[in-house]
């Protein structure tokens, strides 16, 4: 029994620990891998008693523990599925309605933060009162606890040569990875994390899980760009990869299907022949544990395509794909969600040990030879014409240029801008180019130079990230250091990093901080340093000098934001050192604007955006998004959001004075490719594929009030999108003014200031 600690099992390598507060008035849920946490209350005059039990759950759990309540209330209103022991589904309760089960049953909590489940041998109620979901176990039974962490770890280390035959064989033992073969394996946390791969003079595979036996194997040529590509559908399908031309696909051995009629390059081919089984694959899980309306499943219906959706759910594996590749590419597309991840990696060794990573994220892989930049124009200087990074200076001068740099009554230089101080650092830029578009959400690089349009990935960092262990605190220390008082504007964003919903964060603000005074900083164990000040070529601009991250043997800070000009060299230093990762910038930016872009970051990251989705976020919503970049695991969050997926409300007034609105979702790390989101407004238990834009629906003013109210989310107005100002709001803030929604472009900033120097939500992952 506990009270008053957290569960000793932390020390032994559980992530999941309990501590019961308040003398047995409140119950706190930790996920001590991914720092999360969630508490709730008994009924008034309750008190909790937790003891840990053994039970048979229909899924994996990582600790359970009795109550010694019947009723808990949950901190806010989710999504709850009520299920037989078994995990047959009886009832699917949305977030703020009501629902019961008078037998046996378990109540799956879908959209938390963490994966919670409550069981009672009596049955189970679900209800919603002012604002909070209420969890009561029939006739008085008591409640039992289950919970699991979605941490994933690699179970092994493989081995290869740098050669295509190589990689064929440690790519054909990602599939050993996934946890099922059904169509459930679309769940993020049934697929499992592939083995890393590490590049040696001979193949080793050490003993381990074995690859299902799916009856899928990839015939491709032996080159390294074919093979690097088909890591992610080779995963996905537990297939083994052999060389041979023309390539194709072989099921069961007796059955062959070219790739290439699927796409212009066999690479292409092989990512559109992954969304395609992915997608279909999750219309067919629908015939499973997770009976419901799915809007992919109504789109590919309405195509006119007709299948036997509850035979193929019981189909193997590669009955199941013979049976979707009788269906048209294009109508699957349709349904698809936004693809999360498009990777350019050179055709180097270095590139090897990135693809269990990749493919984990089920990403698009395209190489690129070791000598080019993956840029939209490979031009260099010896043609004559501009370089790419000449271009993007050249634009970038261009707008601080016709943007009067200086404020009100003052003269340019360093009030406005954070450029660095001398002529010698400002001339020091980097070798910058624009990396070639995609057909996805987020775009990652890895290699040389410095690309913009992609964040910057490294091996080391997703090391990092899976070697995180349990930290008994689970407690987040969030650190803004200002060492410019002109900057002091921006200190502000100390306040939002603290005020984390669901979670404890200790917000600390330093100010003027000297050389030793940064580097100890920098060393200690924070969750995230906010650096507001100027950045040069010599380092981190402090109260005696400038600390050049190089200079550290190791950092302890966990993510970083350097909100100063060009700070992207340092913070390559900085995951170099040991961050997980972080934000910098890739050119000058004015003052004003850094501001703004500083806060709406902290805003973003306090509501459980990952780094990378922020910024993928502020580049839509602004050019000035594009002067910054994401170093390291673009998937490090902060804290995770409310209510699972995070997501955007896009508006649009219509002329008839009401408003189209549709949701923006971001995929996670954890809430990943295949998580299900189901919006608490407008449409009625319909389910979508999370990634991208999804239901859309028409509100009148009122309607979109109550939708405002109900969470603090980002709101864009999509005439407003990628305009010269930052125009990025937030729900409750529109709640208490409409105006902008009707009025012209809304100015959020001074019209003086220069650009740079260049909703409601419920979301699902379930298993």
């Amino acid at each position: 029994m506990t009270t008053g600690r957290q569960n000793a099992a932390v020390a032994g390598g559980n992530p999941i620990s309990w501590t019961v507060e308040n003398d047995g008035s409140r119950l706190r849920v930790v996920d001590s891998i991914e720092r999360r946490q969630l508490t709730f209350t008994p009924e008034e005059g309750g008190r909790l008693s937790v003891a840990d039990v053994a039970r048979e759950w229909f899924v994996p759990v990582d600790r359970a523990a009795t109550l010694g309540v019947s009723t808990l209330w949950l901190p806010t209103t989710w999504d709850v599925f009520l299920r037989a022991p078994d995990g047959t589904l009886l009832a699917d309760i949305p977030a703020g309605e009501t629902g019961a089960v008078t037998d046996e049953a378990v109540a799956e909590v879908t959209t938390a933060p963490i994966k919670i489940y409550f069981a009672s041998r009596g049955g189970l109620r679900v209800s919603t009162i002012d604002g909070q979901t209420r969890l009561e176990g029939v006739g008085g039974t008591p409640l039992v606890l289950g919970a699991r962490s979605p941490h994933e770890q690699p179970a092994r280390t493989i081995t290869v040569p740098p050669t295509p035959e190589g990689y064929m064989r440690g790519v054909s033992e990602f599939g050993a990875a996934l946890k099922t073969a059904s169509p459930e394996r679309t769940f993020p946390t049934l697929r499992g994390y592939p083995p890393e791969i590490q590049i040696g003079s001979e193949l080793d595979i050490p003993q381990g899980p074995q690859r299902p036996e799916t009856g899928v194997t990839l015939r491709l040529p032996r080159t390294v760009e074919t093979v690097f590509a088909a890591a992610p559908l080779a995963y996905f399908l537990g297939a083994e990869i052999e060389p041979g031309r023309p390539p194709r696909l072989e099921l069961d051995g007796d059955r062959t299907v070219p790739i290439d009629s699927f796409g212009a390059t066999t690479p292409e081919a092989l990512h559109r022949l992954l969304i395609h089984t992915f997608t279909l694959d999750c219309v067919a899980r629908t015939e499973g544990q997770y009976p419901m309306e799915l809007s992919a499943r109504r789109t590919i219906e309405a195509a006119g395509v007709r299948l036997d959706w509850e035979a193929i759910y019981e189909k193997p594996l590669a009955d199941r794909l013979a049976a979707f590749l009788s269906v048209d590419l294009q109508t699957v597309e349709a349904a698809a969600p936004d693809w999360r991840l498009t990777a350019d990696i050179p055709e180097t060794d270095d590139s090897g040990p990135l693809l269990p990573h990749l493919a984990n994220e089920l990403a698009d892989i395209r190489t690129y030879p070791a000598d080019h930049y993956p840029s939209e124009s490979r031009e260099r200087a010896s043609t004559g014409q501009p370089s790419v990074s000449e271009q993007v200076n050249d634009a970038t001068d261009t707008l601080l240029r016709g943007a009067d740099p200086r404020p009100p009554g003052g003269e340019s230089g360093a009030v406005n801008d954070r450029v660095p101080r001398s002529v010698e650092d400002a001339s020091a830029t980097p070798d910058v180019f624009r990396i070639r578009r995609a057909d996805s959400i987020l775009q990652v690089y890895a290699g040389n130079g410095v690309p913009i349009g992609a964040n910057k990935i490294t091996e080391e960092s997703y090391l990092r990230h899976l070697s995180e262990t349990p930290d008994e605190t689970a407690a987040l220390r969030v650190v803004v250091v200002c060492n410019d008082t002109e900057m002091l504007a921006e200190a502000s964003v100390e306040e939002i990093y603290s005020s984390a919903p669901l979670l404890s964060v200790t917000g600390e603000l330093r100010t003027n901080l000297t050389v030793d005074s940064l580097r100890d900083l920098l060393q200690s164990d924070i969750d995230l340093i906010h650096y507001i000040g100027h950045v040069s070529e010599r380092g981190l601009s402090c109260a005696d000098g400038h600390l050049d991250i190089g200079d550290l043997d190791a950092v302890s800070a966990q993510l970083f934001i350097l909100n100063g000009c060009r700070s992207f060299r340092q913070g390559e230093k900085l995951v170099e050192n040991g961050a997980l990762a972080g934000v910098g910038t890739l050119q000058n930016v004015n003052n004003q604007v850094a501001t703004e872009m500083g806060k709406k970051i902290a805003q973003l990251l306090q509501h459980g955006w990952p780094l990378a989705g922020a910024l993928s976020l502020l580049r839509f919503d602004a050019i000035a998004g594009q002067e910054y970049t994401v170093l390291g695991d673009g998937t490090a969050e902060l804290v995770s959001a409310d209510s699972g997926v995070p997501a955007c409300c896009l508006v649009e007034p219509t002329p008839d004075g009401e408003y189209r609105i549709s949701i923006d979702t971001y995929l996670t790390r954890v809430r990943h490719l295949g998580t299900i989101f189901r919006p608490s407004f407008g449409e009625d238990d319909v389910y979508h594929l999370a990634g991208g834009e999804v239901s859309q629906w028409v509100a009148d003013e009122t309607e979109l009030r109550e939708l405002f109210e109900r969470e603090n989310a980002p709101v864009q107005l999509r005439r407003e999108r990628s305009s010269t100002k930052l125009s990025l709001r937030w729900s409750h803030d529109l709640a208490e003014d409409m105006s902008p929604l009707s009025d012209g472009l809304t100015e959020r900033m001074s019209p003086s200031s220069p650009l740079s120097d260049s909703s409601s939500k419920e979301t699902t992952e379930t298993d």
